[in-house]
């Protein structure tokens, strides 16, 4: 079935780069927003060239913000700008209107981060993962029309731009830069840590490669090179000035935790970034070592929250 596409919520050309370039990807995302046309409203408002050439409503009516030939900043990437400039260029962005990630608060979930009877979301909405993935276990449900119509614009736009039907094996992962070169199709969660779009449904990506002929391949591990003594004071000078930023007692929890995997024959070390300042949240990237020592040692040192990305202590 060919896809029916919508033109009528077009972005001024002041809100995107209508510069014609060669596409060989597609990235899926989700909106984290009411609807369809807030989020077209809000792209048109902010200012900042931000936006997908495509929106999927919950409805499932697909509308084309601007001639995907043409591109606008979807990935948020902290690449060294050319990198990041030629990877943005050439990847068509898809956005799933979606609530996103929800929070669980006695019993009831909630979107957006917010407790309120405005934000309540019923539960035969929600998808729920089963464990943590990126802060959240429940997530806004995609709509089976949103679903039916993704998988008819992948089919369209990979026979359009010649697109290659594959995608990393790992669909929930983060595989960062080692994509700068990937063709094909990925989520926004496998090159920004903090990111949960698309959902992680294994459903959906079945979908994909059965209605779609997604192929799932293997991308290579990055190598691991051991850090050299200068670059170990480096990272303990950058990690410090995070430290600095924080309040006090939370910032020497996070100390702490350095400390522990570091010792003896640990060797793991992560880079902090992202201090709120004078608060107890901090993110971080894993630089070196075993992963799941971060998970581990967080939770034994009590802190309230510990993900991939981002460490958060409890008030005292």
């Amino acid at each position: 079935m060919a896809v029916e596409i919508d033109r009528n919520l077009r972005l001024p050309e002041t809100e995107y780069f209508p510069t014609r370039e060669e596409k060989s990807g597609i990235c899926l995302h989700h909106t984290v927003g009411g609807s369809a046309r807030s989020t077209f409203q809000w792209w048109v408002q902010d200012g900042q060239m931000v936006g997908t050439a495509y929106l999927i409503a919950r409805d499932g009516t697909v509308h084309e913000v601007f001639d995907p030939q043409h591109w606008a900043y979807q990935f948020g990437l902290r690449w060294p700008r050319a990198r990041k400039i030629a990877f943005e260029k050439r990847f068509i962005g898809i956005e799933i209107a979606s609530e996103g990630g929800l929070i669980e608060h006695e019993g009831e979930l909630y979107c957006f981060d917010r407790i309120s009877p405005r934000t309540r979301k019923s539960r035969d909405e929600a998808f729920d993962y089963g464990q943590d993935y990126r802060g959240y276990r429940y997530f806004d449900k995609y709509e089976p029309a949103q679903v039916d119509s993704l998988v008819e614009l992948l089919n369209h736009l990979c026979d359009t731009f010649d697109i290659p039907r594959q995608a990393p094996s790992k669909f929930f992962d983060f595989y960062g830069d080692r994509l700068k070169h990937f063709k094909g199709i990925i989520g926004h969660t496998m090159v920004r840590r903090d990111k949960t779009d698309p959902i992680p449904d294994i459903n959906l990506w079945n979908r994909l490669q059965n209605d779609c002929g997604i192929q799932a391949v293997e991308v290579g591990a990055p190598p691991r090179k051991k850090l050299t003594e200068p670059e170990i004071e480096e990272l303990f000078r950058a990690n410090m000035q995070e430290l600095n930023k924080m309040y006090v007692p939370a910032g020497s929890m996070v100390k702490g935790l350095l400390m522990e995997l570091e010792r003896g024959e640990r060797n793991t070390y992560i880079r902090l970034r992202d201090a709120v300042p004078n608060g107890h949240v901090v993110y971080y990237d894993f630089v070196q070592g075993d992963r799941k020592l971060v998970y581990q040692i967080g939770r034994a040192l009590g802190f309230k929250e510990v993900t991939d990305s981002k460490l958060e202590v409890r008030n005292a």
